[in-house]
């Protein structure tokens, strides 16, 4: 149950937009992160290169571009997901001031991880979207646009879980810590005012809807795959 210093972090936490190479993807890590119960989505590399032009050339080199720090982002969500339940709890914990910080810290690195990681994908997407015009078959053109559409809307996802981690972030940053009363140990349900709260509303994955944008991420990468194996199989 959260109590009303994590309601006052959402408030403050109006998410930023982000902007927008590197040359390897950076999955966040953290020695105490566990697997949250969501199953990696089956995206993966393509590697079978049957046929050389510059049509399959482009598909599989930037194609893998994309898949690499899409992965390493779903990876460092996977993370995440543990922070945001750590955190709803952590003001029932005696140590919960110390808990914040390290939640806090943790937060940064994530965030760090996946706005470096979206720079490097929707570059990569935007190759692969120009590779459709190195053919003339209508077929391919369409495929390969498809595929590229899809692949967006993986990366515009990440784009926005990213942006709104940022803003609880930088409202984990701007909340005041009192030492007279972190010193007074928990202070988690106190209030009878956060008692009446609907549960959604002290429940940061519900406030960000976390859950539901990762069920479209999935979605958007488990057709990008699809597309992706149609166009090796058939084409490449």
């Amino acid at each position: 149950m959260i109590s009303a210093l994590v309601l006052a972090v959402l408030v403050a936490a109006a998410p930023a937009p982000i902007p927008s190479p590197t040359a390897s993807p950076n999955p966040a890590t953290s020695p105490s992160a566990k697997p949250s119960a969501s199953p990696l989505p089956p995206l993966k590399e393509i590697y079978s290169v049957t046929v050389v032009n510059t049509y399959c050339t482009s598909f599989y080199r930037h194609f893998n571009a994309t898949v690499r720090p899409l992965i390493a982002n779903d990876i460092t969500l996977e993370r995440v997901s543990v922070s945001l339940d750590n955190i709803d709890t952590l003001f029932s914990e005696n140590n919960w001031e110390q808990r914040f910080y390290d939640e806090r810290l943790k937060m940064e690195r994530y965030v760090a991880a996946l706005q470096e990681n979206n720079e490097t994908t929707q570059r990569e997407v935007n190759e692969l979207r120009d590779g459709a015009k190195l053919t003339t078959d209508p077929v391919r053109v369409k495929e390969m646009r498809q595929l590229a559409q899809e692949l967006q809307r993986a990366v515009d996802k990440q784009k926005q879980m990213a942006s709104d981690l940022l803003g609880i972030t930088q409202g984990m940053m701007d909340y005041y810590i009192d030492p007279e009363k972190a010193a007074l140990g928990p202070i988690g349900n106190f209030n009878l005012e956060d008692l009446k709260l609907p549960k959604d509303a002290k429940d940061i994955k519900s406030y960000l809807r976390f859950n539901g944008m990762r069920d479209v991420l999935k979605d958007a990468e488990i057709k990008s795959a699809t597309v992706a194996q149609d166009i090796a199989e058939k084409f490449c």
